[in-house]
C-alpha cells in the first residue's frame, strides 16, 4: 500500500517537472491518430454518399454503348441470362452548351434520379439537372427545342429538376444532362409531326437504341464475352463497369485516392511518432537513473518500475489518442468535404462520429508505446542500485580525433560546445537528422504534387498542343473552312478521335487520334510513318519505342510500329496520320485551334459552338479551369501534406530543442559562472540544431521525390498522366520553412537560458 502511495506521488512530480517534455508526445500521438482516423472518416464518408447515391437509384453495374442498335449484343444478353435494359443516349447543343440526352423506358428500374423535384409522376416527362435551367435560364414548365439524332426537331416542357447517378459533377464546364421517358419522346414528336403513327415513331426508336444497361452477377466475365466477339466490330463504343464509366470515372478516382491516402501519410507520422517517443522515454530514464537505483533499493521490483515509466507514457498516448479521434474527423472530413461538394452532387447524410477502426490506431500507438518503453527502460532497470545511484553524470567521454585538430581550437567557444554537444550525444543528434528528414521530405512531397501537375499540364497546353480553342463535332463533317472565316482564328488544325482497343502485352480501351497530314498547331514531329503513343497507355499496355503494337479501327485490325512516346498529361491514346488510312477518308471529329491574340480566344469560341453541327468549344481557360477542378482534390491534399508536415517539423524540434536544453542546464549555469552572455551561451543551442536542422532538410530533399512518386502513384486519375517534376523553388521553400521553424524554436529556447540556476544547476555528483 505504501509502495503505490510512492509512485503515485513520483508520478505527479515527475508530470510537474517534465510538463513540456510531455505535452510534446501527447501531440504527436494526437498528429498521427488524427491525421489516420481523418483519412479514414474522409474515406469512409464520401464512399457511403457514393454507395447511398448508387442504391437510391438503383445504379446498373455495367453499361453496353454502341454507334447504332446491335441485335447481336442483345442476343448475348440474352444467352448469358442478364438483367438488363435497353436505351438511347445522344448529345445536342443548346444555346452553345452541350447537352446529353437519356430516352429511357417506361418501366425503367435503372440509373433512375436521386433526388427529383416535379411537377408531375417522376417516371413520366422531361427532367433536367440544376445546371441545365441556370446555364440557360429556363425554369419548370418553360419549352425549349432538341434536335433528335434522325434529323427531327421538338419541343419539350421541363416536367423537373433532378440529380442524376450519371451527371455527378457540378462545374461549369460539364454536359448537362436530360433525362426523359420513350413515351414522352413519341407524345413530342406526334405533336409536331402529327401523320407520322405513334406505331412507326416507336419502330424508329427501336433503332436508335445504343445503350445498353446491366445488373447481376458475374458482370466482367459477361463484358469480356462481349469485347472479345465483337473485337472486330466498329459498332462497340465501350463495355464497361461502372466504376469505370467515363461519367463516373473522376468520383469513383476520388474515392480510390481517399482511401490510399490512409497508407501512405499515417504511417509516416507513427514512425516519427516512435522517433519522439524513443527520444522523450531514452532521456526521461537516463535523468531517473538514481531515482531507479533507488526505487531497487527499497524492494520495488524490475516490474514494478518498468510499468511505472510505461504506463507514465501510455497516459499520455491515450490522452493524445483520444483527441485525435475527436479532431480527426472533425477537420480532415470537413476540409475535404468542401471541396468535394464543390465537384460534384452529393446528398447530404450523417454519418456516424465514431467507427470502429479508429481503435486500430490507438492500439498501434499503445502497443508502439510499450514496446519502445520496454526497450529503452531494460537497459536501465537491470543495472544494480550502486551504479544507478552515481547518476547519468557518470559519463566516460574521451577525447575525438576532432578534438585533436588545430582549427577546431581555435573555432570560437560556443561552435566548439555544440559540435562537442552532437558527438556526445549520438542517439540525440541522428533523432534531429531523421526527423527533420522526415518532415523536409513531406515538404517537398507536397510542393512537387503541383509541381507535377502542373509541368504536365503546360507541357501539353504550351508545348505539344498549344491550341487556344478546342473544338468537338456532333457528325464527322469538315467544318476548317467556316472556322477559318471566322476573325481572329489563325490555324484551324481538323483531327478525328475514336475509341479503340490498342494491344501489346495487355489489351486497354483508349483513343485513336488521326492527324492531319501535315498540322499547324500539334507540334510534336510527325509523318505517314509515325505512331507516337502516350506515355500513360505505353505504361499500361508495356511498350517501348519500336515495339509492334495493334489497334481495332473501322472492322480492322493494324499493327504499327511505336516510333515516339510523348508524356501527354490529357490526351491519352496513339496519334497517326491520316494518310496512313489511305483507303480510308478523312472524317473529323474535332479540331484544335490558335487566334491571333488571346483576347480573342472566348470570342471565337462562342462563335463556332452557335455553327450547326458544332457539339462544343471551349477556350485554353476553361480547359484549365475544368483540370482545375478535377486536380481539386489532390490540391487539397497537398495543402494538408504541408500543414501537417509544419505542424511535424514544430513537434520534432521542440521536443528535441527541449532535451538538449536541459541535458545542458550544467554547461548553460558553468558558462554564466563564468561570464558568458545570455547571446553567447544561447548561439551554442543556435549553432548546433540549426546544423542538425540543415542536414536533415538536405538528406530529405532527396526522399522527396521517391516520397512524391509513392503518393501519386497511388493516386492514379484516369483523366491525367502524372510527369513527375518538382521546380528548384520548392526545394529553397522546403529549406527556408524547415530552418525557419528550427530558427523559431531554438530562439525562444535561447532566450530562456537566462531563467537556469546557477547552484542548483551546479549540484550534481560527478
Amino acid at each position: 500500500m505504501v509502495k503505490k502511495s510512492v509512485l503515485q506521488i513520483k508520478v505527479g512530480r515527475e508530470i510537474k517537472s517534465n510538463w513540456k517534455q510531455y505535452l510534446s508526445v501527447v501531440f504527436i500521438a494526437c498528429l498521427a491518430v488524427t491525421l489516420f482516423t481523418g483519412i479514414l472518416a474522409n474515406y469512409r464518408n464520401f464512399e457511403h454518399q457514393l454507395a447511398e447515391i448508387y442504391q437510391s437509384s438503383h445504379m446498373c453495374d455495367a453499361i453496353i454503348m454502341t454507334q447504332t442498335y446491335d441485335e447481336q449484343i442483345e442476343n448475348i444478353l440474352q444467352k448469358e441470362s442478364i438483367t438488363y435494359e435497353k436505351r438511347i443516349y445522344f448529345p445536342f447543343s443548346y444555346e452553345n452548351h452541350p447537352v446529353y440526352v437519356i430516352v429511357h423506358p417506361d418501366a425503367s428500374n435503372m440509373n433512375l434520379p436521386y433526388s427529383v423535384e416535379k411537377q408531375n409522376n417522376p417516371r413520366q416527362g422531361v427532367f433536367v439537372d440544376e445546371s441545365f435551367l441556370t446555364r440557360n435560364q429556363l425554369k419548370i414548365g418553360d419549352v425549349f427545342e432538341v434536335a433528335l439524332p434522325m434529323g427531327l426537331t421538338i419541343h419539350l416542357q421541363i416536367t423537373g429538376t433532378m440529380l442524376h447517378p450519371e451527371s455527378l459533377e457540378h462545374t461549369s464546364y460539364t454536359p448537362s444532362l436530360l433525362y426523359m421517358n420513350q413515351s414522352s419522346l413519341v407524345d413530342a414528336i406526334r405533336a409536331q409531326y402529327s401523320f407520322i403513327s405513334q406505331e412507326r415513331i416507336e419502330t424508329y426508336l427501336s433503332s436508335y437504341v445504343n445503350q445498353y444497361l446491366l445488373k447481376g452477377s458475374n458482370i466482367s466475365s459477361v463484358l469480356n464475352n462481349i469485347k472479345d466477339q465483337l473485337s472486330d466490330d466498329n459498332q462497340l463504343v465501350y463495355a464497361l463497369e461502372t466504376k469505370d464509366l467515363p461519367s463516373n470515372q473522376a468520383i469513383e478516382s476520388d474515392v480510390t485516392q481517399a482511401k490510399q491516402l490512409i497508407y501512405i501519410f499515417p504511417v509516416i507520422f507513427y514512425l516519427v511518432a516512435i522517433l519522439i517517443i524513443l527520444t522523450s522515454i531514452s532521456q526521461l530514464i537516463q535523468r531517473e537513473q538514481k531515482n531507479i537505483g533507488i526505487l531497487k533499493a527499497l524492494g520495488y521490483s524490475q516490474y514494478q518500475i518498468l510499468s511505472h515509466y510505461t504506463s507514465i507514457f501510455l497516459v499520455l498516448g491515450g490522452m493524445g489518442s483520444l483527441l485525435g479521434m475527436i479532431f480527426g474527423p472533425l477537420i480532415i472530413p470537413y476540409v475535404m468535404g468542401m471541396k468535394y461538394q464543390m465537384l460534384y452532387q452529393l446528398p447530404q447524410i450523417e454519418y456516424p462520429f465514431f467507427r470502429i477502426e479508429y481503435l486500430i490506431s490507438v492500439v498501434v500507438l499503445l502497443v508502439i508505446i510499450v514496446i519502445t518503453s520496454v526497450l529503452t527502460c531494460h537497459s536501465s532497470i537491470t543495472k544494480v542500485p550502486a551504479i544507478s545511484l552515481r547518476g547519468e553524470n557518470a559519463v566516460h567521454f574521451k577525447q575525438g580525433l576532432l578534438s585533436k585538430m588545430t582549427w577546431i581550437k581555435r573555432m570560437p567557444l560556443n561552435m566548439v560546445m555544440a559540435f562537442r554537444n552532437m558527438r556526445r550525444k549520438w542517439s540525440r543528434t541522428w533523432m534531429v537528422i531523421i526527423g527533420v528528414l522526415g518532415c523536409s521530405s513531406l515538404l517537398v512531397c507536397g510542393f512537387g504534387i503541383e509541381d507535377t501537375i502542373y509541368y504536365g499540364l503546360d507541357l501539353e497546353l504550351e508545348t505539344y498542343i498549344p491550341y487556344d480553342v478546342t473544338v468537338s463535332y456532333v457528325d464527322n463533317a469538315s467544318y476548317q473552312s467556316q472556322i477559318l472565316s471566322i476573325e481572329g482564328v489563325q490555324f484551324v488544325d481538323e483531327y478525328a478521335k475514336h475509341s479503340v482497343n490498342i494491344e501489346k502485352d495487355h489489351i486497354i480501351h483508349s483513343n485513336l487520334y488521326i492527324l492531319p497530314e501535315e498540322s499547324s498547331v500539334f507540334q510534336v514531329a510527325y509523318d505517314d510513318s509515325s505512331c507516337l503513343i502516350s506515355s500513360k497507355v505505353a505504361e499500361e499496355i508495356g511498350c517501348k519505342e519500336e515495339d509492334i503494337i495493334r489497334f481495332w479501327y473501322n472492322n480492322q485490325v493494324y499493327e504499327v510500329v511505336v516510333t515516339k512516346i510523348v508524356d501527354f498529361c490529357i490526351s491519352q491514346g496513339i496519334f497517326i496520320s491520316h494518310h496512313y488510312f489511305r483507303n480510308l477518308p478523312f472524317l473529323p471529329t474535332g479540331a484544335w485551334i490558335q487566334t491571333t491574340d488571346a483576347s480573342y480566344d472566348e470570342v471565337v469560341s462562342n462563335q463556332i459552338a452557335q455553327m450547326d453541327g458544332v457539339l462544343s468549344a471551349v477556350s485554353i481557360a476553361t480547359t484549365r479551369e475544368k483540370v482545375n477542378h478535377t486536380i481539386g482534390s489532390i490540391q487539397v491534399m497537398t495543402l494538408t501534406i504541408k500543414i501537417f508536415a509544419i505542424l511535424l517539423a514544430v513537434v520534432v524540434l521542440y521536443n528535441l530543442a527541449l532535451l538538449n536544453f536541459k541535458e545542458r542546464t550544467k554547461d548553460i549555469a558553468t558558462l554564466k559562472v563564468l561570464g558568458f552572455s545570455r547571446m553567447e551561451i544561447g548561439s551554442s543551442f543556435m549553432i548546433e540544431i540549426i546544423f542538425l536542422t540543415c542536414i536533415g532538410a538536405l538528406i530529405g530533399l532527396f526522399f522527396g521525390q521517391p516520397l512524391l512518386i509513392a503518393v501519386m502513384s497511388i493516386n492514379e486519375n484516369p483523366l491525367l498522366s502524372y510527369i513527375y517534376h518538382i521546380q528548384p523553388q520548392s526545394y529553397i521553400w522546403t529549406i527556408c520553412l524547415t530552418c525557419g521553424v528550427s530558427f523559431i524554436i531554438n530562439l525562444i529556447f535561447a532566450i530562456l537560458t537566462h531563467r537556469v540556476q546557477m547552484v542548483e544547476s551546479l549540484k550534481s555528483v560527478e
